[in-house]
């Protein structure tokens, strides 16, 4: 669902942090990105399936994507016990904590921290922020996960 005008997108609100330098933004419309991306690749190819995913994220975080973060927030998911403890305090499914998640992240009022954390923050520019509209950060919601071993 992409954002009605007078919302911001988190890059509009320009998080701090490592996370939050580089930002995709796919021109086209979903079928035109996805036939070209499969046409050139195949249609189960990784590079379709990053499509899809960059797509679904488009919906949520509106034209432009922190990818990194995006991917990121989903191996929080993975590694964490985030989407088993909603689930436990709110009943809620984890496919819905996931988007859930994800919707909050483009609001801004979760981010993700140089060290790989999770944080409940206020963005800029609204009454609960720090001090001359800067981002306020509150409560570490779940640590960095693992890093992968690259084999070597």
């Amino acid at each position: 669902m992409l954002k009605p005008p007078w919302v911001k997108t988190l890059y509009d609100l320009a998080p701090p942090d490592a996370y939050y330098q580089d930002w995709a933004t796919p021109e086209g419309t979903d079928e035109e990105l996805l036939a070209k991306v499969a046409e050139t690749f195949g249609p189960e190819s990784g590079p379709t399936e990053t499509m899809r995913m960059l797509l679904d994220y488009r919906e949520i975080y509106g034209p432009n994507i922190s990818t990194e973060a995006a991917r990121h927030l989903e191996e929080i998911f993975t590694h964490t016990d985030l989407t088993g403890l909603a689930k436990k305090t709110m009943g809620a499914a984890p496919e819905d904590t996931r988007d859930a998640m994800h919707f909050l992240h483009a609001q801004g009022m979760l981010l993700i921290a140089d060290d790989g954390s999770l944080w409940l923050t206020v963005p800029p520019g609204t009454p609960h922020s720090a001090p001359h509209g800067q981002w306020s950060f509150g409560d570490r919601k779940v640590g960095a996960p693992p890093k992968p071993v690259i084999a070597g």
